[in-house]
């Protein structure tokens, strides 16, 4: 359930530091103890906003899926090509990335999937099939004007290429190595990418 408190400057700084800690250490890894020495205030003061952590979790992702969702309208305004819109798609993760070396936060939460209470599941569940619904409409539109080519269905290679950008947001951190994302990224471009 969202928090029912008027959203004010500490209400944002909360969701912004709490964004923080997810995508660089992990939703597990912090505490509201972490919350309040980062911003000065006591832990009842976060309670009073999330009462409980799951809410804050909750909030972030739902947050997360919203501004994603806007990202990709804004895309779709812009009428950009299938590969540009592809790529501008990846920049977005990219942009992430190079802010800190964090991760996608639901990226983040999914490597904890199975132990996040099931409000923040449903949220990341939901991020995922918001995207490759958007990117499958992007495939199939961009095959149907010779754009693209590729084999099989287009939510299959939207699932794909989703699943590419996450998994390169992890090695890119493990190799420290931002390049390897927009390496990757490319790479997947170009073979769907139509030689007509």
């Amino acid at each position: 359930m969202p928090s029912t408190r008027t959203p004010n400057a500490t209400h944002q700084k909360l969701l912004d530091v709490g964004a923080e800690l997810c995508q660089t250490v992990g939703y597990h890894a912090f505490s509201y103890r972490h919350l309040a020495e980062r911003l000065g205030i006591k832990t009842a003061t976060i309670h009073y906003y999330f009462p409980s952590k799951a809410d804050l979790g909750r909030e972030l992702m739902a947050g997360y899926r919203e501004q994603t969702a806007e990202a990709t309208a804004a895309l779709d305004r812009e009428e950009l090509g299938a590969i540009e819109t592809l790529r501008r798609f990846a920049d977005i993760f990219v942009r992430t990335f190079e802010d800190g070396g964090r991760l996608c936060l639901c990226g983040s939460f999914a490597a904890d999937y199975n132990t996040l209470p099931e409000s923040i599941q449903r949220e990341v569940l939901g991020y995922f099939e918001d995207n490759e619904r958007w990117l499958t409409r992007v495939l199939a539109d961009g095959r149907a004007r010779g754009e693209l080519a590729f084999e099989g269905a287009p939510a299959e290679a939207a699932g794909a290429f989703f699943t590419a950008l996450e998994g390169a947001m992890l090695a890119a951190r493990a190799f420290s190595d931002p390049g390897r994302l927009r390496r990757t990224a490319e790479s997947w471009l170009a073979l769907v990418q139509s030689a007509a």
